[in-house]
């Protein structure tokens, strides 16, 4: 009984760590459902203010969708955090616009958020993402 009740302890840390990790694969699965989601034509996590501002639109690879809407928020080192301010289309509005040009200062982190889109006539929602420009 004593080997039995030992066997058991051992054995133990094994069994609780499989049904994590079959956890994790299902975590990573449902994550893959989101349709991708980028700015303009940016396909890189450091880009430059021209780049964002040359093409400001969200834009999707998943057929049948089409973002409506989003929020924009700014953070660069030893500022205070800026944001969010909001787009119902899948355009950058001016407010966003021109505040992406007021920020002139160095490493700033533009987040992308309440990504909201209309796939074949559905609600839906897209990951959050960032990119990072300079002045």
């Amino acid at each position: 009984m004593k080997k039995l009740f030992f066997l058991l302890i051992l054995l133990l840390p094994a069994i609780l760590s499989v049904g994590k990790q079959k956890h994790k694969k299902k975590k990573t699965e449902d994550e893959s459902t989101y349709p991708k989601v980028r700015l303009g034509n940016i396909t890189t996590y450091y880009t430059t203010r021209e780049a964002i501002l040359a093409n400001p639109i969200l834009t999707t690879d998943s057929v049948g969708c089409r973002p409506s809407g989003f929020s924009v928020s700014l953070k660069a080192p030893g500022h205070d955090f800026f944001g969010p301010l909001y787009s119902n289309t899948w355009e950058m509005t001016q407010i966003q616009k021109d505040k992406i040009k007021e920020w002139d200062f160095k490493d700033v982190t533009l987040y992308i958020q309440d990504i909201h889109l209309n796939c074949h006539e559905q609600d839906a929602v897209a990951k959050p993402f960032e990119v990072k420009f300079d002045h």
